[in-house]
């Protein structure tokens, strides 16, 4: 049964405390400890000031003020964040350097000319270590184009980065519009078909891995079954939960490819490629319902 809403991320949010003198604080860092709770820190400007642990809908389950107590599991966190913020002093990203980087290329000042290779290795290193992007909590915090330095950088991280690792930080993130660039990733990574589709479908997003399969099916080796079989299969069932005809387009672009690449004819493809009965059942009835 499908979960409900994708889980949020609270990077980059501000959360106002009640009371007589309420205060608005940022989310900086945030730790996914399960499918259910986060551990995260307030800051102020630039320091950590709150240890909170939250529910996937935001809900806080603990909280308080570093400075007034402290558990081991508030300690992990911050030595956690700690360690990170080292990692970052060794970039040469200034704060100048960030606040360019909200701004899309026409109108960054470019103060630095190797902005934009800075910023892909520092996505680089946090998709490598599936790290809490600061990047990310400056572009939700502060961000006004979805166009930005920090976005552009990302999506040129996400072509060079481990795909599999790819997609851990971008549902971590919940920047889900970069999925279908996975699709370019298929070729040597076939599972994120079936990983990224049982995810997206388990809380019933179908348009997201359509999406993705639209860009998938321009990348998949004609050739390779095993990977032709799980992009059919996944837009077969896309079909089946939303009665749609997602499978029937996907293969039509396939035996395009086909015909183009191999020269080949859609009846040899299918008897070469295809070698689970079921789905090449259901090609077949398709192909017949197309031609008849």
């Amino acid at each position: 049964m499908p979960m409900g809403t994708l889980p949020p991320s609270f990077l980059g949010k501000n959360v106002n405390l009640d009371g007589q003198n309420s205060r608005s604080y940022v989310v900086k860092y945030e730790e996914h400890i399960s499918k259910k709770k986060s551990n995260i820190l307030l800051f102020d400007h630039e320091t950590p000031v709150i240890f909170a642990v939250i529910d996937r809908t935001g809900r806080f389950l603990d909280s308080f003020y570093l400075s007034n107590k402290t558990t081991q599991e508030a300690a992990k966190t911050l030595e956690n964040y700690k360690e990170i913020v080292e990692r970052k002093k060794l970039h040469t990203v200034t704060q100048d350097d960030l606040r360019d980087a909200l701004r899309p290329m026409e109108e960054a000042r470019m103060k630095n000319e190797n902005i934009l290779k800075h910023l892909t290795d520092e996505h680089l290193e946090d998709i490598k270590h599936l790290w809490p992007s600061r990047l990310i909590a400056i572009q939700n915090a502060d961000g006004k184009s979805d166009q930005s330095l920090i976005m552009s950088a990302l999506s040129e991280a996400i072509k060079l980065a481990n795909p599999i690792k790819s997609f851990q930080f971008i549902i971590n993130h919940r920047l889900d519009t970069f999925i279908p660039k996975l699709g370019e990733r298929v070729a040597t990574h076939p599972d994120l078909i079936e990983d990224i589709t049982s995810y997206y479908l388990s809380y019933n997003e179908s348009a997201i891995v359509e999406d993705f399969l639209n860009v998938a099916v321009k990348h998949v080796p004609v050739s390779d079954h095993n990977a032709v079989e799980q992009l059919l299969n996944s837009a077969k069932k896309i079909d089946n939960l939303f009665y749609t005809g997602v499978m029937r387009h996907i293969l039509s672009r396939l035996i395009r490819r086909v015909k183009e690449e191999t020269g080949g004819t859609p009846k040899d493809w299918l008897n070469e490629t295809i070698h689970d009965r079921q789905l090449k059942r259901t090609i077949i009835s398709d192909l017949k319902k197309k031609t008849g």
